[in-house]
């Protein structure tokens, strides 16, 4: 049978991820995303039990199996993690360090507890039972407790924890709101596991100090503060089995439909705990180049003056750069204002194109002016209007170009430091053309159409030639207030390289731990792209609701009632108020007929029954009901005086 596609792509990111992690000799982590390509293979859902030394987790591994193969204290070694799978045969296998070698011994399950007295050198303990729940489709883990001060029990948790599909956590009733609860659980959130509670030892409730509806919600509320939502809450007592809260076969029935969904547990278990590991394998390589990092810091001068010589590294630095893409930055930023005023600027408006159009028309071929010595009036004519036009138009750049123009340059210049007199006298030289009438004479088309067309196509090329003369000086005088910033920037800029020089050797171990933490960033980034897509986490099953025990049947409830009516009957009969005890009646239990029950008969039966209901009827409803008759008839009488009364009424 072919593999799926997904269990292929995460196949491939394994060994991809675990090859990186070989390389750089992390074998701890490389080991264990190569066992999470063995669990894909297997198939079987694995169920976790964590939780604090005597919290009862081997307890209730026993009865789940229904055998006692866990000893009742922990097994004494010193890094052990048990498992139990389904099998034809009960056997256990104890894998045990010997003479630097791994090593497997097979014993029988009864006799695992002796052979674990002495097990300083035992690593893990596999047991194979024939059990119904576990059959071929589910593995069992029990770990060390977490509130072990062996550093080895807590990695050999985290080890185990890696391979499971979900966790239950076990806690002991008159512990389950301690932090070091509260830390672990959150700690298995945010890796990504899914996460049941179990609270054991609810035999330890007292039901007179507080009610056990109330001490579940103060557990809910505690979890809730802590941002924990686990997918349920299961509450045992190993003690006592028919404990009123039990929910053992809740627990059960969970076992059930996880087993029913693991092999897309499985895929998101799996794809966790590779997400994991990675974290754990970056982590590792920053404790591995942490000497280094230390050196390099005791080169900079200690952590304080590294941040201190870091800061002015980068202060002096973006000065610089700062200092060097000056005159760039005034080039661009002068140039862009210097066409928005050329663009902005209208030199011929409607009084200058009036005097424009007067011009052209003296200009017009054949134009004549007077009778008599009409040569010389004409070219008076002709000279007149055309200065009067040039004047105009002068006055006009003037006041819309020219002045603003150097207004921009000579503001600019002082901004830059630039010399006030070299400035002046550069632009006297460069804005001396004027627009003088044998200019304007010279950009008339002889050969055009004279009238107001041509009159705003004139206007229009004059203002351009106009514009274009002046933005060319002004990129001149642009230019050479660069190179003066230039000049300046390049001064202060070696000044900064000086100071920057002088720092020396610091610079130079900060610029190797900047090359270090570069590296790093680069290997994090390589093993997120081996990563396949994130899994999605299937919808997992919560705890059935109901009853905690499972509800009697409908005859045993229905008999219970029964006892409680006859017991109650002599003290009926006897005139005394002893009710009693009130039976509740199960959902499944069919409804009694009352013994008042409408009889079926004949019609003399039907009315004595009826009697009977009246002569039993409570005093208390008969003296309200005679009272609402009373009532009713006194509403009666003052409605029929009131109708008397009035002479339009028809009951007169």
């Amino acid at each position: 049978m072919s593999e799926k596609p997904e269990t292929t792509i995460f196949e491939q990111a394994i060994q991809a991820a675990a090859a990186e992690m070989a390389a750089l000799g992390d074998v701890k982590h490389a080991g264990q995303l190569k066992e999470l390509n063995s669990k894909l293979a297997d198939g079987r859902l694995t169920v976790a039990f964590c939780g604090h030394f005597s919290a009862g987790k081997s307890t209730l591994i026993n009865r789940l199996c229904g055998a006692k193969l866990l000893p009742s204290s922990p097994i004494p070694t010193s890094a052990n993690v048990v498992s139990i799978r389904g099998g034809e045969q009960a056997v256990a296998a104890i894998h045990y360090e010997a003479d630097g070698k791994s090593n497997t011994r097979e014993v029988p399950v009864d006799q695992l507890e002796q052979y674990c007295v002495d097990g300083e050198n035992f690593t893990s303990v596999s047991i194979t039972y024939p059990s119904e729940l576990l059959g071929n489709h589910t593995v069992l883990l029990d770990t060390p407790g977490i509130d072990s001060t062996d550093d080895a029990h807590r990695m050999a948790t985290e080890s185990a924890l890696h391979l499971a599909d979900v966790v239950f956590y076990v806690m002991d009733y008159n512990h389950v709101q301690s932090e070091i609860n509260f830390a672990f659980a959150k700690q298995l959130k945010d890796w990504g596991k899914p996460l049941y509670f179990i609270v054991n030892q609810i035999d330890k409730h007292r039901e007179n100090e507080l009610s056990f509806e109330q001490y579940r919600k103060s557990v809910s509320e505690a979890f809730h503060a802590w941002h924990l939502e686990p997918a349920g809450i299961v509450y045992l007592s190993m003690r006592e089995p028919e404990h009123p809260h039990q929910e053992l076969h809740k627990l059960e029935e969970l076992l059930a439909k996880l087993a029913e969904i693991r092999e897309p547990l499985a895929v998101y278990s799996v794809d966790a705990s590779l997400r994991h590991l990675v974290k754990a394998h970056l982590k590792w390589r920053g404790e591995q180049e942490e000497p280094e990092r230390e050196q390099l810091i005791a080169e900079a001068g200690g952590e304080d003056e590294a941040a201190r010589v870091k800061g002015e590294i980068e202060r002096l630095t973006a000065e610089r750069e700062r200092l060097l893409e000056q005159p760039a930055r005034l080039r661009d930023s002068l140039r862009k204002e210097l066409q928005s005023l050329l663009d902005n600027a209208n030199v011929t408006p409607a009084v200058t194109r009036d005097f424009a159009h007067s011009f052209l028309e003296s200009r017009k071929p054949g134009f004549k002016t007077g009778l008599l010595f009409a040569g010389a009036k004409t070219a008076a004519e002709q000279e007149r209007r055309g200065q009067v036009f040039a004047e105009d138009f002068a006055s006009k750049v003037n006041a819309n170009i020219d002045w603003h123009v150097k207004d921009l340059l000579r503001h600019a210049a002082e901004q830059c430091g630039y010399a006030h007199d070299a400035l002046e006298a550069q632009l006297d030289a460069a804005f001396t053309w004027k627009p003088e009438l044998q200019w304007l004479i010279g950009k008339v088309n002889t050969g055009a159409v004279f009238g107001n067309e041509y009159t705003m196509t004139y206007s229009r090329d004059i203002a351009a030639e106009v514009k274009s003369i002046y933005r060319k000086e002004a990129l001149v005088v642009i230019d050479t207030l660069a190179d003066h910033i230039r000049q300046a920037g390049e001064l202060a800029a070696a000044a900064k390289e000086q100071e920057l020089a002088a720092l020396g050797t610091q610079a130079g171990a900060l610029a190797r731990l900047a090359a270090l933490a570069e590296r790093a960033d680069a290997y994090a980034a390589r093993l997120a792209a081996v990563l396949p897509p994130q899994a999605q986490r299937p919808a997992l099953p919560a705890p059935s609701a109901g009853t905690a025990q499972p509800p009697r049947s409908g005859a045993a409830a229905g008999a219970a009632r029964a006892e409680a009516a006859a017991a109650a009957a002599p003290a009926r009969k006897a005139g005394r108020a002893a009710p009693a005890e009130r039976v509740p009646r199960s959902p499944a239990e069919p409804r009694l007929r009352s013994s008042a029950a409408r009889p079926s008969g004949s019609p003399a039966l039907l009315r004595c029954w009826r009697l009977i209901r009246r002569l039993r009827r409570p005093r208390k409803q008969c003296r309200k009901k005679r009272r609402g008759s009373r009532t009713a008839a006194l509403r009666s009488r003052c409605l029929a005086r009131s109708a008397r009364a009035n002479h339009r009424s028809p009951m007169r």
